[in-house]
């Protein structure tokens, strides 16, 4: 995956999602670690995104914290290891693939 590919917001997100996926002992980033994220972005589309549905952003991130917070989690030597997993690829490869389509340079949140 190129990750030069995507947008400074996207690449700032999925960084921060690493890192709450590590601080959380997650071994993968998954899309929630990643909307998490997205929704603590100032100015971030996702939250104007879900402000539009008239739902509350701070609610649906405590949310995804609460569902984060219960699953499994790995101490030790495991605990360093983080990837991508695989409900996140299947993501960015359809948002790799809109992109394409609508002949955008970057992948964004957007996509």
């Amino acid at each position: 995956m190129r990750f030069d590919k995507f947008t400074l917001k996207v690449q700032e997100a999925l960084q921060e999602a690493e890192s709450l996926s590590r601080s959380l002992g997650h071994q993968s980033i998954e899309p929630e670690h990643l909307l998490v994220c997205f929704l603590r972005q100032e100015d971030g589309i996702a939250g104007a995104i879900i402000n539009k549905l008239n739902a509350s952003p701070q609610k649906i991130e405590r949310e995804l914290e609460n569902y984060l917070k219960k699953q499994p989690s790995v101490g030790g030597a495991g605990a360093g290891q983080v990837y991508l997993g695989g409900r996140l690829n299947k993501i960015f490869d359809k948002a790799m693939t809109e992109a394409a389509q609508l002949k955008d340079e970057y992948v964004s949140a957007e996509h």
